[in-house]
């Protein structure tokens, strides 16, 4: 049998700076989203050019990462524009009072197969990953933060997974996603906390 190489999905990446966990992850929704032949190199650059918007501390250009405005902004562009590229989608920025792992509307999205983009902690620094499935006890993700294999050997609730490049790299206890700190994982608290719900229309 033929193998269609433009019918196939691609690997989940990883990001290549300290910044880019942003960009990375929105492009990481629709690797996992979309085949390669149905990906818009269009959409790809808007992304590329809406992310790492934010200036640090010092003023220096893209090293405060993406902004949850851009990443809002660039959810409802992605829904009004995919169209037109033919890899139509739906998006929706999840309000800060009902950012939760355990939300009804994002359970179902991941349910349709669809991905939420969570702004959680990394080493206590705010940071963007993927959620791609959920069961009853866990949420499996995607980081783009490599780490070494034994990173969370001390850490109860996280584990590095290897063998699952297109769908998660992490396994995470849903209770730590809620917890009030910052720990790794855990969302992020105040007006920056963020849940972008993203599925691809039928």
């Amino acid at each position: 049998m033929e193998i269609m190489w433009n019918e196939i999905k691609t690997p989940l990446a990883y990001q290549m700076t300290e910044y880019d966990c942003g960009t990375v992850t929105v492009l990481n929704a629709l690797r996992y989203l979309f085949t390669r032949s149905e990906l818009s190199p269009l959409i790809y650059k808007y992304i590329t050019q809406c992310t790492l918007d934010t200036p640090n501390e010092k003023g220096e250009s893209c090293k405060g990462g993406t902004s949850t405005w851009a990443l809002e902004l660039l959810c409802k562009w992605l829904e009004e524009n995919s169209k037109y590229e033919h890899m139509s989608m739906y998006g929706k920025n999840l309000p800060i009072e009902d950012c939760s792992i355990y939300n009804k509307e994002l359970e179902e999205t991941i349910g349709r197969k669809g991905v939420a983009i969570l702004r959680v902690y990394c080493e206590e620094v705010e940071h963007y990953c993927l959620l791609t499935q959920l069961d009853d006890k866990y949420a499996y993700i995607f980081d783009p933060y490599y780490m070494p294999l034994d990173y969370y050997k001390n850490d109860d609730c996280c584990e590095i997974i290897t063998d699952k490049p297109f769908e998660f790299n992490r396994k995470v206890l849903k209770s730590r996603i809620d917890e009030k700190n910052k720990k790794d994982f855990s969302l992020v608290d105040g007006i920056n906390k963020q849940i972008v719900l993203l599925e691809k229309n039928k």
